[in-house]
């Protein structure tokens, strides 16, 4: 024990220090000790060290390792599964009252599996500070869906902050609250275009093919990219042959522009297109013609992840 004592003593010491080994300034984060000591508390399996780390805090009990304790049981609740790092997580959160402190704590809360109480941070959700009410929106996100649901769907129905709500429905997909369809839905008329991406979003994981004509519509005529590209993920996933022409059209406008950025990763709107294109319309002569020139002439016109899985999607076919 007293090794392992030592060991994390010396790593959550290693984890406040911003210079090299050599006490250097680095312009580059990664030559800091902090940085190499944080990577090597995120590999962290052996559930021995849970109350180690607690014996050590005792000794100091200061904000800056509270703080990088928190992050260390983090990751401890993760790769072993012990749930009783997030509970040491929660006795130190409340014994901390400098808000400050309190959001970087939360950072690590949002890493873990569940947090099982969710009272402290529905209360810091309706704080007057909107860093405060995002980092515990971040957490909900990790707790019991039937605990915080309540929370979320109001935020939805009754905020008119945009950062809120944004989170908001990142913490609904989360927890894959489907019954907040019919809320989320309202939220495709936002005069925010990230607002307008993730509620359809929503919708296509959690709708059906009664929602096509809402993401033609918003392919079509919405001017901002991210909801384009969302309406054309829901469009691959629930499209038929119907809306063929509209994604085609779509897709042939995509690659006659010159395209700048490297694409969306994993899947780009584009790879969408030609996804929906490919097993909606296989023997449309038009669209064989398009993959074809994609795949030689055209080949320019694609970003390499979007050209191989383009020659994956199209072995043996064109």
């Amino acid at each position: 024990m007293s090794e392992d004592m030592q060991y994390v003593r010396d790593l959550l010491y290693r984890m406040t220090i911003k210079t090299d080994e050599q006490g250097r300034e680095v312009r580059n984060s990664e030559d800091q000790v902090s940085w190499k000591a944080l990577r090597e508390a995120e590999r962290l399996d052996d559930p021995t060290l849970i109350d180690v780390a607690a014996q050590v805090l005792e000794e100091t009990q200061d904000d800056e390792t509270r703080v990088n304790a928190c992050f260390l049981w983090s990751h401890l609740a993760k790769n072993t599964g012990d749930a009783k790092a997030v509970r040491m997580m929660l006795d130190e959160f409340a014994k901390t009252n400098k808000m400050q402190t309190k959001s970087r704590m939360m950072w690590s809360f949002a890493r873990v599996t569940e947090v099982p109480e969710a009272e402290t941070f529905l209360a810091l959700s309706e704080s007057s500070d909107g860093s405060i009410r995002r980092e515990a929106l971040r957490v909900l996100a990790r707790c019991r869906p039937e605990e915080v649901k309540g929370r979320l769907i109001e935020i939805v129905r009754r905020s008119n902050d945009e950062y809120d709500i944004i989170y908001t429905l990142w913490a609904l997909k989360q927890l894959r609250l489907r019954e907040a369809l019919l809320d989320v839905l309202a939220l495709v008329e936002s005069p925010n275009g990230e607002i307008r991406s993730l509620a359809i979003r929503f919708v296509a994981e959690f709708g059906d093919g009664t929602h096509v004509p809402l993401f033609l519509s918003a392919l079509e005529n919405d001017r901002s990219p991210d909801v384009k590209w969302s309406a054309m993920e829901a469009l691959d996933q629930w499209g038929g042959a119907s809306e063929t022409k509209t994604v085609l059209s779509r897709v042939k406008t995509i690659v006659s522009r010159q395209r700048k950025g490297g694409g969306q990763h994993p899947m780009s709107e584009l790879m969408h297109g030609l996804s929906f294109l490919w097993k909606v319309t296989p023997d449309k002569e038009e669209v064989n013609k398009l993959l074809l020139a994609l795949s030689t002439s055209k080949a320019d016109k694609l970003f390499e992840h979007e050209a191989k899985w383009l020659a994956e999607l199209t072995k043996g076919s064109l």
